[in-house]
């Protein structure tokens, strides 16, 4: 039974597709030509095409003020396959022309079979290598040759997971660039500062393969005698984690903290951090060699921070060697197709199957034997969704970091505010300015070659002095509370 076009859409159930129409009649008769979207093609009377999809392209909805006669209007798409052509034509169901549902009684075999990426990557490893011929070209297609061009005859040899860092752009202003660089990049990095916002994130970082060395950019002072207080400028040598009793309010209580080394101007002192300080600390890199990432990715614990000191010379624009540094954050697993120029089988790229959307029409098996591969990869550049697509899955499938550490209560808090205000009220002789020097031949001798320019912590008289004003205040803070209870 024939039907309009528009019919047989509302009352085409999805599940059941494809299926293999005949035109039957209407105002396109044979020869008519049918131009939508820049697609042009010629529908004739007892031409047959087959329904591959449904997309729905808008939904115009009214706003009624009874609900009875109120309808809403799908204008959909129809990928439809012509046995003539090699590209996909998409028609508004509007079409005024009528069709019949032939699919139990036609081989839709018959068809040209067209595969997506996906639908390659669907397929069997048993079912390749296989030759196709490009329909629909990807955009940004940035492989050379043009191999990926409507027209060309390539070659997917098979279909695989492989391994990606996934980096970002250090800078301050956004919006910032992301790449997925692969292991096999011949340039070479040097390593840059990490930036750590508190003790936590110092934690996390440490390594037993050398001292993390980091210098103070925020000040913090302590609630605690037991804990140390941080002035810009202190460099401390990371050790370990450990805990530790402080006494609040008569009350003991029990203290994550970081213990570490801070380095002073002829000697060392032992510190220790709480790991809820909110502080800032700025890396000190005294490793000056120069590492491909795979041995980056081996040696150090990610995320780190990497500028680029030996470009690819084997691409012709390394976009890395532009960027002002980068973080490498995570190691990344996607899935890639293999694919190489028909006329040249041996040089093979990679091509990422979730981010480069083609159409190839399956031409025939691959039967010659290509030899070993030349594989060559390149770095992509992704977008921003893409990125944060990537960062969810990542997390999504790996175990969640552990928990930060609390901050202190509330009466540690209430005693640390009263005691910085009870210690601007004691007359003391102001801190006189801190001094730099060069610390280079007084450290221990694995910290040999540190950078002068780097400053150091506060000088001897300077901690006394800061230690006495601590006490000092503690008491005031003591006798104020005392007071306080007289008073009630």
């Amino acid at each position: 039974m024939a039907l309009s076009l528009e019919e047989f859409v509302h009352s085409l159930d999805p599940r059941t597709l494809p299926r293999v129409l005949e035109i039957q009649a209407g105002i396109y008769f044979e020869g008519s030509i049918y131009e939508m979207f820049g697609n042009e093609c010629c529908f004739s009377t007892g031409e047959v095409i087959k329904i591959t999809g449904l997309k729905i392209k808008k939904i115009i909805a009214e706003i009624c003020e009874q609900m009875e006669g109120c309808e809403s209007l799908q204008p959909f798409e129809l990928p439809m396959n012509f046995p003539v052509r090699k590209d996909i034509v998409r028609i508004l169901p509007s079409l005024d022309v009528e069709v019949k549902d032939i699919t139990d009684s036609y081989d839709a075999n018959w068809f040209l079979q067209l595969l997506s990426t996906e639908d390659l990557f669907e397929m069997t490893s048993k079912e390749f290598p296989i030759v196709t011929e490009v329909i629909e070209a990807p955009q940004g297609n940035h492989l050379p040759q043009s191999i990926l061009q409507p027209g060309k005859t390539i070659v997917i040899h098979k279909k695989y997971q492989a391994s990606r860092i996934l980096a970002s752009e250090i800078r301050s202003n956004f919006p910032k660039r992301h790449f997925l660089i692969p292991t096999s990049y011949k340039g070479k990095f040097k390593r840059r500062p990490r930036e750590f916002p508190t003790a936590y994130d110092l934690e996390i970082a440490k390594s037993e393969k050398e001292p993390l060395h980091v210098v103070a950019t925020k000040a913090f002072h302590s609630p605690h005698n037991k804990l140390s207080s941080v002035s810009v400028g202190d460099q401390f040598l990371v050790h370990h984690s450990e805990t530790t009793e402080v006494l609040c309010e008569g009350i003991k209580k029990v203290v994550n903290v970081l213990a570490c080394e801070k380095i002073l101007k002829k000697s060392y002192e032992a510190a220790l951090l709480p790991l809820y300080m909110e502080g800032g600390f700025v890396e000190v890199i005294h490793d000056k060699k120069q590492y491909p990432i795979s041995e980056l990715c081996k040696q150090f614990r990610l995320p780190f921070n990497v500028k680029v000191s030996v470009r690819d010379l084997s691409i012709e624009e390394d976009v890395l060697a532009a960027t002002p540094g980068l973080q490498l954050e995570e190691d990344i697993t996607d899935s890639y197709l293999l694919i190489s120029d028909f006329a040249n089988p041996t040089e093979c790229w990679e091509i990422p199957v979730g981010r480069l959307n083609m159409t190839v029409q399956l031409v025939s098996n691959f039967s010659r034997d290509a030899g070993p591969f030349l594989v060559r990869t390149l770095v992509e550049e992704i977008t921003e969704e893409q990125y944060y697509m990537m960062r969810r899955y990542e997390s999504s499938a790996s175990h969640p970091p552990p928990r930060p550490p609390k901050h202190p209560s509330v009466e540690e808090t209430k005693l640390t505010l009263l005691t910085l205000a009870e210690e601007r009220k004691v007359d003391l002789p102001k801190s006189p300015k801190r001094h730099h020097v060069d610390i280079t031949k007084k450290l221990h001798p694995n910290q040999a070659g540190l950078d002068s320019k780097v400053p150091v912590g506060s000088q001897n008289d300077l901690v006394d002095e800061e230690k006495e004003r601590s006490n000092r205040g503690a008491m005031a803070v003591a006798e104020t509370f005392k007071n306080e209870k007289h008073q009630k």
